[in-house]
């Protein structure tokens, strides 16, 4: 395009674009003549009843047209195909032939009933939001698509040879896209159309397959609650960033309500209730627990919608902890790092700032090298011993109250190091309890999901009250985490008491005690009275609710007393059998694909999913759900779902492909309700309100891609991509068919 050009008015080009096409001879266009050089006549004129330019969205959909005979030709839709010949005389037979072809329809401007979803007129969800110049006569006829594709209406332009090339076409869409406007002036007024014009575009590629879809950077619940899923609890190392420094806040702001007892919002609130009423031994174990995490995550999300309690996979850790059980050491062992401590900025800040009671610097300037050091580095520790030991700084308790409690430089440490992270404890030493530990392993957890019977799993009823297999390895869990503290002096009767501890206390004129709170025995998580006080407590007992979901995949037995109450809550032990209709569900990782459903899928393609080695190593299931999938009317539709094939079109090969995963088929019909009637269904916001789904709900599916996921790592693959083809039933590429609101990609433990 040159200079001259660039200077004039987008309606200035689509003149001379029509001029140049049409050439010396026009024809009467059913008595328009020449409607482009007439912007009154171009923006409201009708073709054969099609608007030439399709209204602005909110407008009606066909005008009326006057004709030149005095009569009007009615909104209508063709039902038969006619070929009607081309005439010159507006007012000849062709009109007449024309008027027995067409239905009058009923009046489409019904706009009385509350719309749940964009776009209208029967097709899937709604409908897509098409552009206005792919609605407009002059767009279709120019392309020769239905309807005038010279079957239905003669194709334009009339009496010319000259047919319209993809640049001359994309000019006039962008003019009608933009508005229409007719000077510069009115140009320069439309930049923010052209704006969205450029999403469009992007838009298109995306849904073409054109473009990679970005893994979603939101925290994994706000997708899920986008796309009207259930929240997702996912495996404390598989937290993003943001997921996890909201689930600290809200654990933090909760510690700053535990001087106020009986405030809900107080995290030992929360561990009163498992001193009191936990149950143990018997099969309330697995129920009266599930119901104590849901109602302690409702808190939770009363804070923040986003958070979901973590859980922590032992068997991602037994590896590494084989050094650390059935020895005489203690404080080996190995949690996830989100529950460790470590110094930040600000927590460096606090200690430099710290003082004695007399207002003298309470650290030396090399443990204050020493914490500058470590701050540097981001070291995470799995104890506060480890930490302490790794600064240089000697742990200390002093007799107050002949009472053993740390010295004023551990209490302070010890603080901050809460303060930076509220999921490590003080209390916890994680590791062996003595030479025969044990800790358990991917294949001990395999054997218990393999037991058939509810009691040999979960536990007896309260007239044959027995322990599970669940809870017997949660015991050895809950001994492991909190571990032995190093630093007691043992009792008089041990075999090999702690001798340097034993005569510190006696220096210090204090008696062992195992209960004490701030030097005990053994960490908080090996008493049942004091457990739910550390925050890892919260990980390990989503962990054994997640295994007994696992169990209950494959099994159907339940509990013998269902009808019993889970004390303190006013529900029994039926309504806390389904993690779904809690609304939760379990998995290692997800990855999330947000998808655009205004336009129709036709292919899909991700970038590779963040996950890791670890998760790719030892997930025991994968899963691939496109979610709120909306179908056109009467497009029934092959979805055809890949892994690692970028190329991946509707030739693909299925049969034989280590990398197709599965092919699902739409099954939809037409409208036969009044405008609106197919469109997205209202939210429901009514509490009272028991209706089943409504017909056109958007729908999900879930796809099994274990096998796939595992061919493709076997080929020795480390990235996973997901590619989605969509095709009519014939295998032809179909545009309208499908439309979505995203794709993920689950990983389950």
């Amino acid at each position: 395009m040159n200079q001259e050009t660039n200077l004039k008015s987008k309606y200035s080009q689509v003149v001379d674009i029509l001029n140049e096409l049409q050439g010396e001879k026009v024809p009467s266009y059913q008595c328009l003549h020449a409607f482009w050089l007439n912007p009154d006549v171009f923006l409201n004129a009708s073709l054969y009843g099609q608007r030439l330019i399709a209204p602005k969205d909110g407008e009606g959909t066909i005008l009326e047209t006057k004709k030149c005979c005095g009569s009007t030709m009615d909104a209508a839709i063709p039902i038969q195909p006619v070929a009607p010949e081309k005439t010159e005389s507006c007012c000849g037979s062709q009109n007449q032939t024309q008027g027995e072809a067409l239905e009058k329809m009923p009046d489409n401007s019904i706009s009385c009933w509350p719309s749940g979803g964009p776009g209208g007129g029967g097709s899937g969800g709604g409908g897509p939001q098409i552009k206005r110049s792919e609605k407009s006569g002059i767009i279709l006829g120019l392309k020769g698509e239905y309807p005038f594709d010279g079957q239905m209406f003669p194709k334009l332009l009339w009496d010319t040879q000259n047919v319209a090339n993809a640049d001359q076409i994309k000019t006039i869409a962008d003019w009608i896209d933009s508005d229409c406007p007719l000077d510069i002036e009115s140009e320069n007024e439309g930049k923010a159309i052209q704006a969205q014009l450029s999403i469009r575009s992007t838009l298109h590629a995306l849904a073409h397959g054109e473009a990679l879809h970005k893994v979603s950077l939101n925290k994994t619940n706000v997708d899920q609650k986008e796309a009207k899923g259930l929240s997702i609890r996912k495996e404390i190392s598989s937290l993003n960033p943001e997921e996890l420094r909201t689930f600290r806040e809200a654990l933090s702001c909760m510690n700053q309500f535990n001087d106020y007892w009986q405030d809900e919002r107080s995290f030992n609130y929360w561990a009163r209730i498992h001193t009191n009423s936990c149950q143990h031994g018997w099969e309330q174990f697995v129920t009266w627990h599930r119901l104590y995490l849901y109602f302690f995550e409702q808190k939770l999300k009363d804070f923040n919608p986003d958070i979901s309690l973590p859980y922590w996979s032992y068997t991602d850790y037994s590896d590494v902890n084989k050094t650390s059980f059935n020895n005489s050491k203690y404080d080996l062992g190995v949690i996830p790092e989100a529950y460790g401590c470590f110094l930040n900025t600000k927590g460096l800040m606090s200690l430099k700032n710290a003082n004695t009671a007399s207002n003298n610097t309470l650290f030396s300037s090399k443990e204050i090298a020493a914490f500058e050091s470590l701050t540097k580095k981001g070291t995470v520790f799995n104890s506060g011993l480890r930490f302490l030991n790794a600064a240089g700084i000697e742990y200390e308790i002093i007799n107050k109250n002949n009472a053993a409690v740390w010295s004023d430089k551990i209490r302070a440490i010890y603080k901050v190091l809460l303060d930076v992270n509220p999921l490590w404890f003080a209390n916890r030493w994680p590791g062996s309890m003595g030479p025969l530990s044990t800790y358990p392993t991917k294949e001990d957890v395999d054997l218990i999901l393999t037991i058939n019977n509810f009691g040999d799993f979960g536990g007896g009823p309260s007239y044959d009250h027995h322990f599970g297999s669940l809870e017997k390895l949660h015991n050895g869990m809950h001994n492991f985490s909190g571990g032995t503290n190093p630093n007691f002096p043992g009792n008089a009767n041990d075999n090999k008491p702690n001798k340097e501890w034993v005569d510190k206390y006696t220096k210090l004129n204090l008696n062992p005690d195992p209960q004490s709170l701030e030097n005990p025995q053994y960490g908080w998580m090996t008493d049942n009275r004091v457990t739910a006080f550390d925050p890892l407590f919260w990980g390990h007992h989503s962990n054994v609710d997640r295994l007994w979901s696992v169990w209950q995949e494959s099994h159907s037995g339940t509990p013998q007393e269902m009808n019993a109450s889970l004390a303190p809550w006013a529900l029994n032990v039926q309504d806390s059998m389904s993690i779904q209709k809690l609304g939760y569900q379990y998995m290692k990782d997800s990855v999330f694909y947000k998808v655009n459903n205004s336009l129709g899928l036709v292919k899909f393609k991700s970038e590779p999913a963040p996950v890791s080695l670890n998760t790719l190593d030892t997930h025991r299931k994968a899963e691939i759900k496109l979610h709120r999938v909306q179908s056109g009317n009467l497009l029934n539709a092959r979805i055809r779902v890949f892994l690692n094939t970028p190329g991946a079109n509707s030739s693909t090969p299925t049969v034989g492909n280590e990398n197709f995963v599965e092919e699902i088929n739409t099954f939809n019909g037409s409208c036969y309700g009044g405008p609106g009637h197919c469109n997205l269904p209202l939210e429901n916001t009514r509490i009272s309100d028991h209706r089943p789904l409504q017909h056109h709900e958007p729908r999900n599916y879930k796809i099994d891609a274990t096998d796939a996921v595992n061919r493709v790592l076997n080929k020795g693959d480390k990235n996973i991509t997901v590619q989605l083809v969509v095709t009519g039933l014939n295998g032809q590429v179909e545009t309208n068919a499908v439309f979505m609101e995203g794709v993920s990609l689950n990983f389950m433990d």
